[in-house]
């Protein structure tokens, strides 16, 4: 059994990170909220999302033959048990959700017949889910250690990569020193940023860059149009992995992007 309220612009805003990366995917619902890994089909990106139960207004949840009296040792096989996969279109349930304005969403999850009744205001929609089996399995997330870490403005960053898809394919991020950059450069022209540590959030001085496809950063960029400040978190020849937060700080999503390995 699965009901719950939510305003509509966080819960876009949360559909939308998504769809940076995947046009769909499975949701874990769980009593603490929800929760979604997925890798893009050619398997360079990753995103990690979770939303907590309290960015709801109302959210009830429980899976059938759960127990909430397991002890403590048992927690976490128990959280396995009282959880429930559902498989979304994300593509088409964010268009639903553009339609339905600034109401309050309604949710209720019919798990028989995979449909998730959902109402905004006198608009009423149902949509068909997924065969979770049908979707890719969920990944693993590698173990990284990344030796720099830069918190920038969002607005910076997504206003760099909108004009660095002028210029090239690829793009470099890096830090060298205490000066945080990006940098692409094409067949007749190039385009660099540079930031001091005092003109960024947070850096930590290091000598570290990596290359990356600029499609896939643009993309993940146009899925964080809402968010005050990013963080990246960077190494040599390294993934990127790119954080930041939602919902007023209750969800988190979290990219990651293969690099791209220049031949020189």
């Amino acid at each position: 059994m699965f009901k719950a309220k939510i305003d509509s612009t966080v819960l876009r805003e949360c559909i939308e990170s998504l769809t940076a990366i995947v046009d769909e995917g499975k949701f874990r619902l769980t009593e603490s909220g929800l929760k979604l890994r997925a890798v893009d089909p050619a398997n360079v990106a990753m995103v990690s999302f979770e939303l907590q139960r309290d960015a709801f207004d109302l959210f009830q949840f429980a899976a059938e033959g759960s127990s909430s009296e397991a002890d403590t040792e048992a927690e976490a096989e128990s959280e396995s048990k009282n959880e429930l996969e559902i498989g979304m279109d994300f593509v088409k349930f964010l268009g639903i959700l553009g339609i339905g304005g600034r109401d309050e969403v309604e949710l209720e999850l019919d798990e028989h017949a995979q449909k998730l009744f959902t109402r905004m205001g006198s608009l009423a929609y149902t949509l068909s889910l997924l065969d979770p089996s049908s979707l890719r399995k969920e990944p693993k997330v590698p173990e990284l250690e990344f030796p720099v870490q830069v918190i920038i403005g969002t607005e910076v960053f997504r206003r760099t990569i909108r004009a660095a898809e002028k210029v090239g394919d690829h793009i470099v991020l890096g830090v060298d020193g205490e000066v945080f950059y990006m940098e692409t450069e094409g067949e007749m022209d190039k385009l660099r940023l540079g930031l001091r540590k005092d003109q960024l959030i947070l850096l930590t001085p290091g000598t570290v860059h990596s290359l990356y496809s600029l499609d896939f950063i643009a993309a993940m960029s146009k899925g964080m149009s809402h968010v005050e400040n990013i963080t990246l978190n960077l190494g040599k020849d390294y993934p990127l992995r790119l954080d930041f937060e939602v919902a007023e700080g209750k969800g988190k999503v979290s990219y990651l992007l293969a690099p791209r390995i220049e031949n020189e």
